[in-house]
């Protein structure tokens, strides 16, 4: 059955944890929906160095940290709910150093992630304090892995979006209207990814029956 993954880009516990949480909370309500959780908080995470090694022998990275415990929790996932604290109007650089070490997955496990479900949520402590810049990084780590972004339901445009007042878990729980919109952003994932999850198994029989070949990559990553 589905899995939807959830992400806390946050280096502590307080706001970030609290609304991803809250998202999978709604998600987990649709039948057959299970939910993961995994924050940066507490783990080791190296920088990407560019050595290419990944591109060279067609490998995930070769730095052995935390973020191993990632990729596998990604390649099983169905649809992901990543959430990040506003950080000069942008996400954190644990949860940067993440989509940037899972950069290989496109190379070592091509179209795994193609047409999965995912959906962005951003905590600032003031009002509009570049919530909607960090949605979209979170954003373009799904496009690049050629994955379907869902905004929410009903107001929730490109996520789910709080103001904090730096108040912690407490300050987002305040924000009734901003914890609506993650809320609708878990139930909309949720939906999303039982769509997806049984389209892409009739999709698979599809291309099979009709003998349908996709195309191949734009460029070649190989040096």
């Amino acid at each position: 059955m589905p899995v939807i993954l959830g992400i806390s880009g946050s280096p502590r516990k307080g706001a970030t944890e609290y609304a991803v949480q809250v998202a999978l909370e709604a998600a987990s309500q649709f039948p057959g929906i299970t939910t993961r959780y995994w924050s940066v908080r507490g783990k080791k995470i190296n920088f990407c160095t560019h050595c290419d090694k990944c591109i060279r022998e067609k490998t995930m990275c070769h730095i052995q940290d935390d973020v191993k415990e990632l990729e596998e929790l990604v390649l099983e996932a169905d649809g992901f709910i990543i959430g990040s604290p506003v950080y000069d109007m942008n996400i954190t650089a644990q949860l940067a150093a993440c989509f940037n070490r899972l950069r290989p997955i496109f190379l070592v496990h091509p179209g795994k992630l193609r047409n999965k479900v995912g959906g962005a949520i951003a905590l600032g402590g003031t009002r509009h304090g570049g919530q909607e810049t960090a949605l979209q990084a979170i954003i373009n780590f799904y496009l690049m892995h050629e994955m379907l972004v869902c905004g929410g339901i009903g107001g929730c445009y490109t996520g789910g979006t709080v103001w904090t007042k730096d108040g912690k878990a407490q300050g987002a729980a305040e924000d009734e209207v901003g914890m609506a919109t993650v809320k609708g952003l878990g139930r909309a994932v949720a939906e999303a990814t039982l769509v997806t999850f049984w389209g892409r198994e009739a999709w698979e029989k599809t291309k099979a029956e009709l003998g349908i070949v996709e195309a191949g990559p734009v460029r070649d990553h190989a040096i």
